[in-house]
C-alpha cells in the first residue's frame, strides 16, 4: 500500500471556456468538480495505475464531505481527519481557456487544532506497519507544526517503509534532517527552501539542488525544471537527466503529483530509482492531456513510456 499523507486538500472546480477575457464576463462550456489538492491528486494517480493506496487528510464542512465521496468514487480509500472545527476544506478553481494559459485560483486551508494533528499523526502510524511506501505531499495548514514531515519520515524509517517527501519550506528542510528515501521538489521550491543561487541555467541549477538536497539528508533527489524535464541524482554523487515527451498540454496542474505516484508504483514493482523517474515523468505527462488535476489514462502513461529519455550525467 502506498499511504499518502498531506494536509490541504480542495474540492477543485475546473471550468473550460471557448476563449477568457481578464475584466469581462466569461461564460464556462463544461464544468467539472473533483478532490484536488496535492494528496488527493497523488492518491488518486496511484489507484489509477492499480495500487492499493490509502489517502489520510483534513477535511471538513460540506466540501471536505464532498472530497471523500468523490474520491471513494474514484476508487480511493480515505481516512479523513475530520477537524474539531468542521471548517470547510478550501475551494480552488482552475480556468480553462481552448487557446492560451491556464488560470488557478488557490484558497489557503483554513486552521487545525493541536488535537486535529495528533489524530492525524496517529493515523498514519496506525497504517505504515502495512505500508510499502509514504508519500508525504504538498503544504499544511495553520496550526501543524513544520516538524511533521520529519516526524513521519523517521517513523517510516524505523519501520524500514521508504518516505517520498515533495514540499516546500521549513516542511521540506526539517524532513530531510530525517533522511527521507527520496526529496521531490521542484527547482523554485528547492532553491527557495534550502536558500540556493541561481545562475540562470536550470540544469546547472537542478544539478546544484540535488547536490543539495542529497547533502542535507535524502538519499536521492528528484528536482523538476517543468517542461525541460528533472535532474535525478543520489547521494552517492551519480546524476541524470530525465527529459519528458512532448505533448499537448490541456492543464498541466497536478503533474509533480502524478510523478510522485508514478514513481512509488514502479518502485514498488521493482524498478530500480531511474527507471521509477522514467515511469513518473510518463505519468507527469499523461496528467497533462486531460482537464482536471491529478487525473491519468494508463493508456497515455503506456504510450508516452517510450519517449521519455534518461541520459546519465555523472
Amino acid at each position: 500500500m502506498i499511504l499518502c499523507v498531506g494536509g490541504t486538500p480542495a474540492m477543485q472546480r475546473t471550468l473550460r471556456f471557448k476563449s477568457f477575457m481578464m475584466g469581462g464576463v466569461n461564460r464556462a462550456y463544461e464544468l467539472q468538480v473533483t478532490a484536488s489538492g496535492k494528496v488527493s491528486n497523488a492518491a488518486r494517480v496511484a489507484a489509477t495505475l492499480g495500487d492499493e493506496v490509502l489517502a489520510i487528510s483534513f477535511l471538513g464542512g460540506d466540501s471536505g464531505r464532498f472530497v471523500a465521496r468523490a474520491l471513494q468514487g474514484d476508487g480511493v480509500p480515505c481516512e479523513p481527519v475530520w477537524v474539531e472545527s468542521d471548517a470547510p476544506t478550501r475551494t480552488c478553481i482552475t480556468l480553462i481557456p481552448d487557446k492560451g494559459p491556464v488560470t488557478e485560483l488557490v484558497e489557503e486551508a483554513p486552521p487545525v487544532s493541536a488535537k486535529d494533528v495528533s489524530a492525524l499523526e496517529n493515523a498514519v502510524a496506525d497504517h505504515l506497519p502495512r505500508a510499502e511506501a509514504l508519500c508525504l505531499i504538498g503544504s499544511l495548514p495553520p496550526g501543524v507544526p513544520e516538524d511533521l514531515y520529519s516526524r513521519l519520515t523517521e517513523k517510516a524509517n524505523k519501520s524500514g517503509i521508504p518516505t517520498l517527501v515533495d514540499a516546500q519550506h521549513a516542511l521540506l528542510r526539517k524532513a530531510l534532517a530525517s533522511r527521507p528515501f527520496i526529496a521531490k521538489p521542484n527547482l523554485e521550491e528547492a532553491a527557495a527552501a534550502l536558500d540556493l543561487s541561481r545562475s540562470g541555467n536550470n540544469e546547472t541549477d537542478a544539478r546544484a539542488a540535488v547536490a543539495a538536497l542529497t547533502e542535507r539528508g535524502a538519499e536521492w533527489a528528484l528536482v523538476s525544471t517543468g517542461k525541460a524535464g528533472s535532474v535525478l541524482g543520489k547521494s552517492s554523487g551519480e546524476m541524470w537527466r530525465v527529459e519528458p515527451p512532448e505533448v499537448e498540454s490541456v492543464n498541466p496542474i497536478g503533474s509533480g503529483d502524478s510523478m510522485a505516484a508514478g514513481l512509488l508504483f514502479s518502485l514498488a514493482r521493482g524498478a530500480s530509482v531511474p527507471e521509477a523517474a522514467v515511469y513518473g515523468t510518463a505519468c507527469a505527462a499523461a496528467n497533462t492531456l486531460t482537464p482536471t488535476a491529478g487525473v491519468v489514462r494508463t493508456e497515455d502513461v503506456e504510450a508516452l513510456l517510450p519517449r521519455v529519455r534518461l541520459m546519465r550525467l555523472a
